[in-house]
């Protein structure tokens, strides 16, 4: 037996004698580099028992489909029936081009306030100009993996679900009360998307959907170099590695896991040269780009709004099924620099109109709102989307259990997928 063997068995002793929690056991035996088979099945077992007792921001619990969080109440919410407020400015705060101003510019009139967008380029750097007040924000767009640090931090107001009636009347039952947000206490859901494959099947001889691995085609995808893409986000990318691999845990924090999945992307340069990037809407769309690991709503946008003239998008096509892709959502919350809290909630209450949502969708962002009154058979009637597109729309089952969704994860648990990928886009 060499020195770690012996240093693991003495660490694993104390463990069964209940010397040591399995927290400090999991601590030492990976400070060891405890990966010997003498102790792989315990190690195995307490990173599993560890999994289910590890804590986010906060040290609120990790939300998943099947284990759903209630967030703390910070405050208590605003009283109903109070006036909305007038004058003045109204700030929103949200990813770049992801709402029509015009439909910001009409809210706006019709409450007396000056509308203004404020925006940020991913989650980490919003999270930051909101925690440092750079930015002091009416209301924030939110993905559903940061909410809980967002309340820890106390970066969000409750809400009262009485000024905001068409969460219950419009929206999918699985969003009414989501699993990250039990009951909507800081939240409502506005977009929802897959993550998945696009093509253009005049480029690629493949039937992707066919294939018992779909996303094995990116590392058979020789003959397309050069026109490969993969999504610039930190989750995302190394997701696609794992599920390639059939590593369905997407919430893993176990390095090796995570190390596993940095090597197959890496493996993917030397194949295909992929361009790392988010503007898949336009490169699927003119041509430029053949073959990419999307998001649905780009798919959608880049029929709406990017086709070339003469172009009909018929040859455009999305793979992502329930239980081998990802489902997200994101959400709105008021932030708690707001001066004007109840007309912040009736903008939240806005954006679940139904009118309003479908406006947004097909006029502008492509990213489809969780709206009951939006299915796939009523945007093919209408003409809104073509057939070969109806796989880029979901329901609310698709939300349900059994969805592969990228839940919150540990400050230590974070930072491990972010280095990792930041070693991906840097090559090293």
């Amino acid at each position: 037996m060499n020195e770690r063997e012996f240093e693991a068995a003495c660490i694993l002793k104390e463990l069964g004698n209940g010397g040591i929690s399995r927290r400090q056991a999991l601590k030492a035996l990976l400070g060891a580099g405890a990966t010997v088979a003498l102790g792989q099945q315990m190690i195995d077992r307490v990173l599993a028992d560890e999994a289910g007792k590890q804590t986010g921001p906060g040290g609120l619990p990790l939300a998943r489909p099947d284990k759903p969080v209630t967030l703390p109440l910070n405050e208590d919410p605003i009283k109903s029936g109070l006036e909305p407020e007038t004058g003045g400015t109204f700030q929103l705060f949200n990813y770049a081009e992801y709402i029509d101003t015009k439909l910001v510019n009409a809210f706006g009139e019709k409450y007396g306030v000056k509308m203004e967008i404020s925006t940020f380029d991913d989650m980490d750097q919003a999270i930051n100009r909101l925690a440092t007040q750079a930015v002091r924000p009416d209301v924030t767009n939110i993905t559903t993996q940061r909410i809980a640090q967002a309340v820890a931090g106390k970066l969000t107001k409750p809400l009262n679900l009485d000024y905001i009636p068409n969460l219950k009347t419009n929206v999918w039952p699985s969003l009414q009360s989501p699993f990250y947000d039990t009951g909507s206490r800081y939240t409502v859901p506005y977009t929802v998307y897959g993550t998945g494959i696009g093509w253009r099947a005049e480029k690629i001889s493949e039937d992707i959907a066919k294939l018992d691995n779909p996303w094995s085609i990116f590392w058979n995808s020789q003959k397309y170099k050069g026109y490969v893409g993969v999504l610039d986000d930190t989750r995302e990318s190394l997701v696609m590695a794992m599920l390639y691999r059939g590593q369905y845990d997407v919430n893993t924090e176990d390095p090796a896991e995570i190390e596993k999945a940095l090597a197959d992307l890496k493996a993917l340069i030397p194949i295909c040269n992929p361009k790392v990037g988010h503007a898949v809407y336009e490169s699927l769309a003119k041509g430029t780009s053949w073959l990419n690991h999307t998001w649905s709503g780009d798919l959608l946008n880049a029929y709406l709004a990017f086709l070339p003239e003469g172009d009909d998008g018929s040859t455009l096509r999305y793979w992502g099924d329930k239980g081998k892709s990802p489902i997200q959502n994101d959400a709105w919350a008021i932030c708690s620099t707001t001066s004007k809290p109840v007309l912040a909630h009736l903008w939240l209450n806005y954006l679940l109109d139904e009118e309003v949502a479908y406006k947004n969708f097909v006029e502008f962002n492509g990213y489809q709102p969780p709206q009951i009154s939006i299915t796939p058979d009523s945007l093919i009637a209408s003409k809104a989307i073509p057939e070969n597109l109806r796989n880029t729309i979901y329901t609310s089952d698709d939300a349900g259990p059994g969805a592969i969704t990228e839940g919150t994860l540990t400050v230590n648990g974070l930072a491990l997928w972010q280095n990792a990928y930041a070693r991906f886009i840097s090559g090293g």
